[in-house]
């Protein structure tokens, strides 16, 4: 579903213009200020408009327009961290219901509150019943404000408690409802970021999609927009890696950590960030990221976990890992430090632990339902089966995988199941299939700049890549690269010539410089002549 066509609202302007008379300003106005003060992130100079606006509703007697107030007075306010003035505004807006109650918008509002204070409670089922209500009164009071965030609370609430089809089918409902064009910009925000984080949080990489796109669209038509700017672009980059846009997504995950102000949404723009940068072998700068994160509270594992294993501590990887077993919960991050678990004890010849890991990543998948755990769960289940010697089952399995990560438009994901399909063939004598697989994984690999996976793609592939070349350890693209340099070709040239960036050449010429024990790119063509590694002519 597109996004509602809809006219550039120039926040920006709106507050210039309220402030130059706000002494006279009327209490719609008021409201208005303090709404144009929030979207340009004004967040003192909105709280005084609204609690202006509350006060001079009530002398004039509207009840309802003083309510609703009171009610973004709270959430601005809770957004903050301000919890102490949030809970004594709570009260107030639970005061004025309670002396206007009967009026269907009034009741919905305190049908809203009482479920957002039961959610933070703990008390999940009393919350969707009173989210369930709050949505119920605010229909038959054509309030879609209300509406949306009860539909919306309502989700959070049944996804927070294991009824997942339940809660996606409201979020499905919160997003129909923004597309009629009803619902104001000021409930837009939040119901867009809660219904995508939610999504993200239980690894619905296609919902998130979608939604993602739209919310990008919708903050395209904020002139000034502030609070939800940064955690759009996370979003955004999130949903890029898992789609091979490494490039734009580092870009777009910098931005946020230059820009964002609020601990959480920055805490995890860097932990992105670490991601990307460990994927591509920028290990010093995943690991600052990794630190910058953990500084602002956030987990780092599996992620910080992987990087020691590309580093070959494999003794500290595991022990990162442990800790976040027991500590992480959430579906799609549980799950990803399950998969971490499968790989790493596997590399550690420690089968059993990867086979329980395993087990727990396909029982998660099977609750939660989504493709990307589905497609998770089959990979690790490969990856057991080669170690377990079951080549036959590993091959159904990541070929099941590779096909569910090309239906998510994953290519680095598939291109690691290719990888482990190429491992699995050669298991089962398979030596030119194996090497099929293993050049579809490099190509991807090398397209990408995931010099780790690459690397130890080279290391496998070259284990049978015929005598010549085994004997110095060159893989048949380190063999192609190395002709290249004898020729007297610069990196820019090699990567022109066989489609690759510049880095992936320059990882390539570190690596034979290394394998062949020479200095220079001049001492490695006299040594390829010398033993017959290229040709003469």
């Amino acid at each position: 579903m597109a996004i509602r066509e809809a006219a550039v609202v120039d926040w920006t302007g709106r507050f210039a213009e309220f402030s130059a008379r706000e002494a006279t300003l009327t209490a719609p106005e008021l409201a208005e200020y303090g709404q144009a003060a929030w979207f340009t992130g004004r967040d003192d100079i909105a709280a005084v408009a609204l609690e202006r606006a509350h006060l001079t509703f009530l002398d004039e007697g509207d009840p309802v327009s003083a309510v609703r107030c009171v009610f973004w007075l709270g959430f601005t306010l809770g957004e903050r961290g301000e919890d102490v003035k949030a809970r004594t505004w709570m009260q107030r807006l639970f005061e004025l219901c309670a002396r206007s109650a009967g009026d269907p918008t009034i009741d919905a509002t305190a049908a809203l509150c009482r479920g957002q204070v039961a959610y933070l409670q703990g008390d999940l089922a009393g919350a969707a019943t009173h989210y369930r209500e709050a949505a119920r009164l605010a229909e038959a009071a054509d309030d879609p404000d209300v509406q949306v965030l009860g539909i919306m609370g309502e989700g959070r609430a049944l996804m927070r408690s294991g009824r997942l089809q339940d809660g996606v089918a409201c979020m499905d409902r919160v997003m129909l409802m923004i597309g009629t064009g009803r619902v104001s910009d000021r409930a837009a925000g939040p119901a867009y970021c809660a219904v995508i984080a939610s999504l993200l949080a239980r690894a619905d990489i296609q919902r998130a999609r979608v939604w993602t796109r739209d919310l990008g669209e919708w903050c395209d038509t904020q002139r000034g927009l502030e609070p939800f700017r940064g955690e759009c672009t996370l979003h955004r980059a999130t949903v890029m890696q898992v789609g091979g846009e490494w490039e734009a997504a580092v870009q777009a995950a910098e931005s946020v950590c230059r820009t964002e102000e609020r601990p959480e949404t920055l805490a995890n723009a860097w932990y992105r960030l670490a991601e990307l940068h460990r994927v591509a072998g920028r290990g010093v700068a995943a690991r600052d990221a990794y630190r910058q994160a953990a500084g602002l509270g956030r987990e780092v594992q599996p992620g910080l976990a992987l990087l020691h294993r590309d580093a070959g501590e494999l003794d500290t990887a595991w022990a990162g890992l442990e800790r976040a077993r027991a500590t992480v919960f959430e579906p799609a991050a549980r799950a990803e430090v399950l998969a971490a678990a499968v790989d790493i004890a596997l590399a550690r010849r420690q089968p059993a632990i990867a086979r329980d890991a395993a087990a727990e990543l396909r029982g998660c998948a099977d609750a939660v339902g989504t493709l990307l755990l589905h497609a998770m769960a089959a990979q690790v289940d490969g990856d057991v089966a080669i170690a377990d010697g079951r080549t036959t089952d590993a091959l159904q399995l990541l070929r099941t995988a590779w096909s569910r990560w090309r239906k998510l438009d994953a290519p680095y994901d598939a291109a690691r199941a290719r990888f482990s399909m190429g491992r699995a063939a050669r298991a089962a004598g398979d030596e030119e299939g194996a090497q099929l697989e293993f050049d579809a994984a490099r190509a991807v690999f090398e397209s990408l700049g995931a010099v780790p996976d690459l690397a130890r793609l080279e290391r496998v592939a070259a284990a049978s890549a015929g005598a010549a070349v085994a004997d110095v350890g060159l893989s048949r693209r380190e063999r192609e690269v190395l002709e290249l340099v004898a020729e007297g070709l610069s990196n820019r040239r090699i990567a022109e010539r066989l489609f690759l960036s510049e880095r992936t050449v320059a990882h390539h010429v570190g690596s034979i410089l290394a394998k062949l024990d020479v200095p220079s790119r001049s001492a490695a063509t006299a040594y390829a002549f010398e033993h017959g590694l290229v040709s003469a002519s």
